[in-house]
């Protein structure tokens, strides 16, 4: 295993793989959004100051649109158990 591979696994967590259950994936996969939010809370932060209003709201909006469609996602998955 890599250097990245390892300091990625330490951060984010283990990746399951393509056979474990699909929860399992979706949740990782939901704690990455999450983990990686502050990394974008800075950029988005020093962005706001160089750039339009509109033009973060473009970056902004797919990130919530896809944080809530994985939450959707979830649900449904857990309601399927």
């Amino acid at each position: 295993m890599s250097k990245a591979q390892s300091i990625f696994n330490r951060v984010f967590g283990v990746q399951p793989g393509p056979d474990a259950p699909k929860l399992d994936r979706l949740l990782w996969f939901r704690s990455y959004y999450l983990r990686s939010l502050g990394l974008m809370a800075v950029g988005i932060a020093a962005v706001i100051v160089w750039l339009p209003l509109w033009l973060v709201a473009v970056v902004v909006l797919p990130w919530l649109v896809g944080f809530a469609q994985l939450n959707g996602e979830i649900r449904r998955e857990r309601k399927q158990r």
